[in-house]
């Protein structure tokens, strides 16, 4: 996902609907903060800064922010480039 992580822990916006649920369902949720400029993983609770996530499941969603920035863009070029070599 692609969006901005909230001081109370949620996702702004539409895309924080996607992240709720996927923490509902114990899912793997990795959130590029665009204005942090950085991953996050959501483990135990909580946000948890990571370097370069992979996605390594078959099956997995993307969403994110129409608001797409910048360094959203590499995030998810860079992304995409790691796991589908």
């Amino acid at each position: 996902m692609v969006g901005s992580i909230l001081d109370d822990g949620t996702v702004k916006g539409g895309t924080g609907w996607g992240a709720e649920f996927a923490k509902i369902c114990n899912k793997d949720l990795f959130v590029f903060d665009q204005a942090k400029d950085a991953w996050s993983k959501w483990e135990h609770g909580a946000w948890k800064v990571v370097e370069a996530p992979v996605v390594s499941a078959g099956h997995f969603t993307g969403t994110g922010t129409r608001f797409l920035e910048n360094n959203g863009k590499k995030a998810l070029e860079e992304l995409f480039s790691r796991s589908f070599k």
